[in-house]
């Protein structure tokens, strides 16, 4: 009997494929050991827990291949694939990481690269009304803050919440420093669940700086809203957090160096309630919005809606009835909604041919641009496989139009 056992070969196992496969599953997995906290219930429509685990680790290793893959392909070293590693803690995260996905209006966050390395938010006034209406936030909304901070050489993390409902009864010209922080950086909310403070919360000519904890050098930073709707569930907004490369230093390495290092996976202790959810008494968010379920006339949370308009050679159309005419030639098109950021858009001519892709596609909708339909024939847009609508394209002039 022969042993075939010497002929086996076993196939090399750090391909680059292979290596990157595994480096990028390791540092998401890492990361929503250090960020469950929040990321266990920070999807919207996603369960708590099992289900938003997998949806983060979903979302992020796709940012993270798109990543590697543009890097890659324009030439450029993964060196520049940068994150931050602790040389002396159990925490680190990637950089731009997606810590959160919802229908409610983003807060874009920057971060000074120089002067202390702050966090800031633009609001052009101080007053409690300019920074709702700048965000398009309401009454009842909670506001989350989320940073990493480089403190005596090892990074924390930090969280703090805010209620968007000021003391007085109206609000619209309270400064907003007074009336979420007082002069201490201690909050006005007699039954605060938070761990920590902001070390600094103020205004700063057109934008309110805010340092988290016991300070240090911000090296990534978001912001998460929360809305709590009739049903008594949570509507979030969707959230990634902008990298401080400066505040790094000598710290900074590629994600392969940073990865294959061993550290154990940093865990924090849950509390009774989802930190997203329920800052303080007067965090009851809205009665108005729809549930969460897709009440009656509602959007479930998470799951695509589609407008019943597009954008047509820059002309808003109507297409409920899933055709419309359009005076040729068709040079663009632009579809909205919500949730659309995982919808696959294409279109074709006359619904056959190569498919095409838009020129531009996010959450809110998807631009194709660059086409060329000319008079006498149509141009069939679909999602998700699926046809959605189809334009006619017509002669100038033409009575049908």
């Amino acid at each position: 009997m022969v042993d075939g056992s010497s002929n086996r070969r076993v196939k090399n196992p750090k391909t680059n494929a292979q290596t990157l496969q595994r480096v990028l599953v390791k540092a998401v997995g890492m990361l929503y050991a250090m960020l469950k906290f929040i990321c266990n219930h920070s999807f919207e429509g996603v369960s708590n827990g099992f289900q938003c685990m997998n949806k983060f680790r979903k979302v992020n290793l796709k940012y993270l291949r798109e990543r590697a893959a543009t890097l890659q392909s324009s030439g450029q070293s993964l060196y520049q694939f940068y994150q931050f590693m602790p040389l002396q803690s159990d925490k680190w995260t990637p950089f731009a990481a997606i810590i959160s996905q919802g229908h409610l209006p983003s807060v874009s966050v920057g971060i000074d690269a120089e002067g202390g390395h702050k966090a800031y938010v633009n609001a052009p006034s101080r007053t409690y009304a300019d920074f709702v209406n700048t965000w398009g936030l309401q009454r009842g909304d909670q506001v989350t803050f989320v940073t990493v901070q480089k403190r005596q050489g090892k990074y924390e993390v930090g969280y703090a919440r805010i209620v968007l409902n000021p003391r007085n009864a109206d609000g619209s010209g309270a400064p907003m420093t007074t009336e979420i922080v007082d002069s201490q950086g201690e909050f006005p909310c007699s039954d605060w669940k938070n761990q920590l403070n902001f070390s600094t919360f103020e205004f700063d000519t057109d934008h309110y700086n805010f340092v988290l904890g016991r300070g240090g050098d911000v090296v990534a930073a978001g912001i998460i809203v929360s809305r709590k709707d009739r049903s008594g569930g949570w509507f979030r907004s969707n959230c990634q957090l902008v990298l401080n490369e400066a505040a790094l230093g000598s710290d900074l390495c590629s994600l392969a160096q940073a990865v294959e290092s061993s550290y154990a996976a940093y865990e924090i202790d849950m509390e009774s309630e989802f930190y997203l959810n329920n800052a303080g008494v007067t965090g009851t968010g809205s009665t108005s919005d729809v549930t969460p379920d897709g009440g009656s006339g509602g959007v479930t949370p998470g799951q695509p809606s589609y407008n019943t308009s597009a954008t047509i050679n820059g002309v808003s159309q109507s297409i409920a009835s899933g055709s419309v005419n359009a005076t040729a030639p068709i040079t663009s098109v632009a579809v909205s909604g919500s949730n659309l950021g995982e919808v696959e858009f294409t279109a074709k001519v006359d619904g056959a041919g190569d498919a095409i892709s838009p020129a531009s596609h996010d959450a809110n909708g998807a631009t194709f641009t660059g086409l060329s339909v000319e008079a006498g024939h149509n141009l069939v847009v679909y999602h998700g496989g699926t046809v959605w609508f189809t334009i006619t394209a017509q002669a100038s002039g033409d009575p049908n139009e």
